[in-house]
């Protein structure tokens, strides 16, 4: 991971953050001396990725008063890490090396985090092609440890709003004569949506469980060539707490992880069922069949639901 340079996030502070359910957004700012475009889950600012650099508008730091912008190398990433994640600062400490992103099961630890005593914040500079990026967008979420404290983060958005950050980097970078050499890991990721699936699955029980084969149904339901899942709970058994937690009467419910959804930071399609099956369609994607109760199919001749891909979303065939 690169060195990092002293920078500030002024631009950040200033966002309001609205009470709603946690997800990455991409915001950018450019007062015409100096661009940031920057990432971070809209209701937790002490964890953010950013870059930052003169504008191609020419303007002066004197004519705008941005005296202290966030200047970033070219094919990099800004890490900040605010004080509640890591832990009181102890007034000494302006290096350290003890800062981990824990994903999944794998940990990147970060070399060297410098301090910021501006914002009373920690910084890194990651490559833009570190491998963390992909990781952290195929989790629902990953954790920044140290030895002084530790913070579990969200992934949900990730993709969409790191792949309209390098983008937006890359080409402000190149406005400025610096382009980019580099592609962004999770621009363009192959993510597993079984994978994903499977972390859902452990998320919602609060640890492992006991998969039957009419848990997980799968299929290219978007045409896109990958392999897109339903999770389906009447197979599932939680091994702690209550065991059939998205189960009623005589319904379950149904998490549709499909991949060009995933790609843009939509979360699955939920549904209550009384069955699931995966049928081939004749435009050669994969149809998924609910089955509904007999109050819901009035005026139908079967109780069977084809849920299909329209071309943006997943949509009832009717």
């Amino acid at each position: 991971m690169l060195r990092a340079l002293t920078g500030v996030f002024a631009f950040a502070l200033a966002v309001q953050v609205a009470a709603q359910t946690p997800e990455w957004q991409f915001r950018s700012f450019d007062d015409g001396a100096y661009f940031t475009g920057l990432i971070s889950p809209n209701t937790d600012q002490d964890v953010m990725f950013l870059c930052g650099e003169r504008s191609p508008k020419g303007l002066t730091a004197q004519q705008t008063g941005n005296l202290e912008p966030d200047i970033t190398p070219r094919d990099s990433l800004r890490l900040y890490i605010g004080d509640a994640v890591l832990g009181r600062y102890d007034g000494v400490t302006q290096r350290r090396r003890d800062v981990m992103l824990i994903v999944g099961a794998t940990g990147y630890r970060l070399p060297v985090v410098n301090r910021n005593s501006l914002y009373s914040s920690w910084e890194a500079d990651l490559p833009a092609t570190d491998a963390v990026f992909a990781a952290i967008a195929a989790r629902p979420d990953f954790e920044i440890r140290s030895d002084t404290g530790a913070r579990v983060v969200t992934s949900r958005g990730f993709l969409a709003a790191h792949t309209a950050l390098t983008r937006h980097c890359q080409s402000m970078f190149t406005a400025i004569g610096e382009p980019w050499t580099s592609v962004p890991a999770a621009a363009t990721p192959v993510v597993s949506m079984r994978e994903v699936a499977e972390a859902s699955i452990s998320s919602g029980c609060g640890g492992p469980a006991t998969l039957e084969p009419e848990a997980l149904h799968s299929g290219d339901i978007d045409g896109d060539g990958l392999e897109d899942v339903v999770v389906y709970w009447n197979g599932i058994t939680c091994s702690a707490g209550y065991p059939r937690p998205f189960c009623g009467a005589s319904a379950c419910s149904a998490k549709f992880f499909v991949s060009s959804l995933h790609a843009r930071g939509v979360p699955p399609k939920n549904l209550l069922t009384q069955g699931v099956r995966m049928q081939p369609l004749s435009n050669g994607n994969t149809g998924v069949v609910t089955t509904g109760s007999l109050s819901s199919c009035q005026n139908r001749a079967t109780c069977d639901f084809i849920w299909y891909w329209n071309g943006r979303e997943i949509t009832l065939l009717k």
